[in-house]
This record gives structure tokens, sequence and C-alpha cells, in this order.
């Protein structure tokens, strides 16, 4: 039971007054009074007439739904046992309004009766915050200092698709939502939120979360979500991106429902120089004292080096890319320089066909054609014609024009005299096609020394340096 003690600062008042009474002779009409308040007993003299002046006067207060026995008005006799029998206060809430009331029920049920309000099996009480079971609230115990009524009232839930009405008297919307039997994920989305008041009328939705992977770092995060794009999901879990770092798909793009994870590529980029040999040219020089196809190197030549500045892409580690972002000479390559002869000397020489006066001798591979042998079709106009335009036949030969020009004289031991009429497709270089009639065919294949005749031809003309 909750009782109002009699403060000790009042009793020791009274105790001194009394005894200063006493010592003073004063009048004989002072009476002794017990009183028990509670778990505390005390007891004085007073010269009043009734119980009530006498509590008074040893300043014990009262409330009106305090009861006292014999009551207040009631004669003060000395000796008189008075016991006060303290109202509890208790205070009741419904709908945010809060009632103080004092009161000496034991039982909820009557408590909140006597406040002027009433509830039905539909309804919740709170005792001092903890819900009471309905077969409670007729029990005689303890009195809470707080009687909270919550009045049952209809509400929506909209789950996804699913929509329910309920009727409800619990206090807060998530426990509106456990009451119905819906589990949530933490990620999940309620509007209004968990804490909010019931109230009647009220519509519940809930917005339900994605589970979601993130591979980042070498690691896969599991998580959920109803965030509406792939950047609001990094930060509710923690993920930061650091500079030209990317994910898959884009921070804006919604994540992923069909399962798939959200990738996080750590990008970085560095600018490396990177080198390559320059390759040098080859020139040729005349060298007025050396003779005819003979070579003299005047300078070796030399590499230079290339260098280019290289931007290197990584993601993850793993190299994706590079693109030069410019390229300069660093070093300057040195040409080659050949000297070749340009000195003509004549000479003679005795063959089987007689002496021969010659000023330049090839060595060259040799093989032979005719027209039947060419690959021209009998029908075809060119049809054993040169390419001087002249009928092939024995003495003519087919060269490369970069070794020598059209209608020069050479000399082909074995064959005998021979001019340049003739150039063909597979004929390069120090190759010579020798030319017969169908009749006097002779096939060769073997490598042989071709002398150029005189007279020497003007200098324009010659082929100084010979593929």
């Amino acid at each position: 039971m909750f009782g109002y003690p009699i403060p000790r600062s009042l009793i020791v008042v009274a105790a001194i007054a009394l005894a200063a009474l006493a010592l003073g002779g004063l009048s004989l009409r002072q009476k002794s009074a017990t009183v028990s308040d509670g778990d505390q007993t005390v007891t004085f003299s007073a010269e009043s007439a009734t119980v009530g002046g006498a509590l008074a006067s040893a300043g014990i207060a009262l409330f009106p739904e305090d009861i006292v026995q014999p009551s207040a008005e009631s004669p003060l006799d000395s000796g008189t046992a008075i016991v006060i029998t303290r109202a509890l206060p208790v205070q009741i809430i419904e709908g945010g309004v809060a009632l103080s009331i004092r009161t000496h029920q034991r039982k909820i049920s009557a408590i909140i009766l006597e406040s002027g309000k009433t509830v039905s099996p539909e309804d919740a009480v709170y005792a001092d915050g903890v819900r009471l079971p309905i077969d409670q609230w007729g029990a005689v115990g303890a009195i809470p200092h707080v009687i909270l009524i919550q009045r049952s009232a209809p509400i929506t839930i909209i789950d996804g698709n699913e929509t329910q009405t309920i009727n409800t008297a619990v206090r807060t919307v998530g426990e509106a939502i456990a009451e119905a039997g819906i589990t949530l994920f933490a990620a999940d989305g309620v509007t209004p939120p968990l804490g909010a008041p019931i109230t009647s009328g009220l519509t519940i939705s809930i917005e339900r979360s994605l589970p979601i992977t993130i591979e980042v770092d070498g690691r896969s995060l599991q998580t959920r979500t109803h965030r509406t794009t792939v950047a609001e999901v990094l930060a509710d879990t923690g993920v930061t991106l650091v500079g030209a770092d990317t994910t898959t798909p884009a921070l804006d793009a919604p994540p992923p429902a069909d399962g798939s994870p959200i990738r996080v590529a750590r990008v970085v980029e560095q600018i490396v120089i990177e080198t390559k040999p320059l390759p040098y040219e080859t020139q040729h020089q005349a060298v007025a004292d050396l003779e005819i196809d003979n070579v003299q190197i005047i300078q070796a030549g030399a590499y230079g080096t290339t260098a280019s500045r290289v931007r290197v892409r990584y993601e993850n580690g793993i190299e994706i890319s590079r693109a030069a972002e410019d390229t300069w000479v660093s070093i300057a390559a040195q040409p080659r320089i050949l000297g070749y002869g340009a000195k003509i000397v004549v000479r003679t020489l005795d063959t089987p066909d007689g002496p021969i006066e010659y000023w330049r001798a090839i060595r060259m591979y040799a093989t032979s054609y005719s027209a039947a042998r060419a690959g021209t079709p009998r029908s075809a106009p060119w049809y054993g014609r040169t390419r001087s335009g002249k009928t092939l036949t024995i003495g003519m030969a087919a060269i490369d024009l970069r070794v020598m020009p059209l209608g020069t004289r050479l000399y082909v031991p074995g064959y005998g005299f021979a001019t340049a009429e003739d150039t063909g497709g597979g004929v390069k270089g120090k190759w010579i096609d020798l030319g017969y009639d169908d009749w006097n065919y002779v096939g060769w294949n073997q490598s042989v020394t071709v002398y150029f005749l005189t007279p020497v031809p003007p200098a324009d003309q010659i082929k100084w340096v010979i593929p």
C-alpha cells in the first residue's frame, strides 16, 4: 500500500511545542492521540476538539479521497487512535489525454470505471507500459502509476500485392504489423514508421526489400534493400567509391531484380613511359672511285628510340586497357649510308661465240620459256608477243626493269647473245628468263654470269643499285 508519511520535521516541532507547554504549566486541556498513517505511527498531544483539527495542528495533510477513522468531525478524546487510509494516485491516459485521480480501488477495471471511462474486450489496457490480458483487468493486485487505454481501431495494411484490414488495440505501427503475423526484414520500408501511433483508419504501407549481392574488394556481401538506385544501396552498406571506381549496373540505375550482383570495380590509372626502337633508313651514295656493283659502308647506321606516355587502366588489379597519350622521338636514328660503285671499267672476254666487250657482269638465276610455255592462251591477241611488242624467239630475254632497261644487250654463256625485250610477273631482281621458239626450246634452271655488252649506256639509264 502507498502511504503518505508525516514529515519528521513536523513531528519534532510538535514534540518541542508540547514539551514547552508542559514545562510552562499550560492548560490541562491537552489530549494525546496516536496516528497510524501507512507504515508510520506517531503519538502527539493537541488541544483541538476534533480529530481533523488535531491532524491539522500536527501538520498532517489529507486529500479528499483519503479515509480517516474516526472521521475528521469526530470529537478528540485523550488517547484517541487515528487511522488514515490513503487514496493512491493513478494517471489514466486515453487518446493522448491524461486524467489524474486518487482511488482506493484495487482492480484495474474498477479504477477505470471510477474515472468515468469504460473498456470493451476489443480495447487494450496497459499498466505502467505492460499490456494486461483481459482476465487480469478485474484481478486484485498492485496498483500501477499509469493506466493507458488503447481503443480498438480499424487499420489497413498494404504489403506488396496483399491488402488486409484489421481491428487492433495495439499502440504502434510495429506492434500492429506483428499482431497481423507479418514478418519484416530490417531493410523493408514501412510508412508510417514502426514507432508511429495507431489511429483509426490508418493505412500502413510496406515496401519490401530485394535480396542483393554486392561483389567488392574480393568479397561477396549479402544484404536487402528497398532503395531505388545502386548508389543508395552502396551508401546503406558502407561501400565507398574512390576516384574512377565504377559499378555494374551504373550508380543511377535501379538495383538488379534478377538476382545478378552489383559489381564494384576498383579503378586505378597509372602513367608509364614506354620506349620502342626507331629503325634507321638506308641511304645510297655514289662513290666515284669504286667500281660498279661494289658496296662500301660509309656510315653504319644506328637505331633511335621513340618514347610514349601511356595511360594504363587497372580494374581490381587487372590491366584492362592502355592508351598512348603522346609520342615523341627521344633518340634520333642515324641512317645507314651505303656507297655504291660509280666507276665503269670496260673489259673483254673470249667466249665460244667469239670475244666480247662488256662493262658489267652480274651473277643471275636463269630460266627459259617459249610462247607455248608462257601461260598465254593462243587465242589471246598478245600470244607470243614480248613487252617490247616483238614476236618471241631465241635471243630475247625477260628481265626485271629495276635491273636493266629494255633493249639492253647481254651475253649469257651457254645461251649466247640476248637482248632484254620482255618482262614477266615472276621475274624479279637478279633473275633472267631466256627466250626460245617452241621448236628449239631448251630448259634452263641454274645460276649464270650475265655480261652487259658495250657500248656503256648513259649514266641516267644505268641501274646503279640492283635489288
